[in-house]
């Protein structure tokens, strides 16, 4: 079964003027591929510290506080900041189930 995705040619601003989360994103804010376990998606979080990200998206990736942050294949800490355009994957490396340092 195919998808199809319809675009619409205009997009209203939501009420109250405020630019939603999906919007045409501004320069600072362009598009991070996000990635946890089977979780994986496009998210304008660009120039947001890998611990920003890690709190907004908890719930919605299933984030365990202990997952290890990779940033483009490097381990990172929270403090990182994800530049537009890269990868952050939230990982436990294997043998680490059930251990507590």
């Amino acid at each position: 079964m195919s998808e199809c995705t319809l675009h619409s040619p205009e997009r209203q601003a939501p009420a109250g003027g405020s630019a939603a989360l999906f919007d045409e994103a501004p320069d600072c804010r362009l598009p991070v591929t996000v990635s946890s376990g089977p979780y994986v998606e496009e998210l304008p979080v660009g120039n947001l510290s890998v611990g920003e990200i890690r709190r907004r998206f908890r719930d919605r990736f299933d984030l365990d506080p202990r997952s290890q942050a990779v940033l483009d294949g490097h381990d990172v800490g929270d403090e990182a900041v994800v530049q537009p355009g890269q990868a952050l994957m939230s990982t436990r490396r294997a043998g680490e189930k059930g251990h507590v340092p």
